[in-house]
């Protein structure tokens, strides 16, 4: 992982790709920093090697995190449906997705120091056929990349684990459920 272009220029590529305009970005860059270089701390589950962040929203609590992972998974569902109706699917021996499939497990073992449900999450990493640059995890540990970040940003496996990282904290950080509630409570 450290070889190559380096972690150096992979923060600095990355960062540059992507427009951490508020707070809540950057800490999950930081956070996405953290996970995607395996660092583990000995202390609390929302601070590592210095780097906290905070606790999760009120708003999290008004939405059962079951109920969100089971529509992220539903979603996830379909949107794979499509791609592979579309022939848009990467299959399992292609070796980008093998690429990410070996860089999320990597990654993946440190998930449940920030967000105890991780643990029993499925993971899932897909790859999409399009020219977005972009990746995501849903709630539950459902990751998507598009062909597009890879192919045009020409990512080592250090940038990759970057953006991973940052997609992951999303999910961990509980961001959808979050806003499903503040949704829910600005609904009454």
């Amino acid at each position: 992982w450290g070889r190559g272009r380096g972690v150096r220029r992979s923060h600095a590529g990355i960062i540059a790709v992507m427009t951490l305009r508020t707070s809540h970005h950057l800490l999950g860059a930081m956070l996405g920093l953290v996970l995607s270089l395996g660092v583990v701390g000995a202390t609390g589950a929302q601070t590592r090697e210095g780097v906290n962040v905070g606790g999760n929203s009120a708003f999290s609590k008004l939405v059962p995190a079951a109920q969100v992972e089971q529509a992220a998974a539903q979603q996830y569902a379909q949107m794979l449906a499509q791609a592979r109706a579309q022939n848009a699917l990467a299959g399992a021996n292609d070796p980008q997705l093998r690429r990410l499939r070996a860089i999320a497990a990597k990654i993946t073992p440190f998930a449940a120091d920030w967000n105890e449900r991780a643990k029993g999450w499925k993971w899932e990493i897909n790859l999409i056929g399009a020219n977005q640059i972009n990746a995501f995890c849903m709630p539950g540990g459902k990751i998507a990349f598009y062909t597009g970040i890879l192919q045009t940003l020409k990512l080592s496996d250090d940038e990759v684990a970057m953006v991973m990282g940052h997609e992951m904290a999303h999910a961990l950080r509980e961001h959808a459920r979050e806003r499903m509630g503040k949704n829910a409570a600005t609904g009454l």
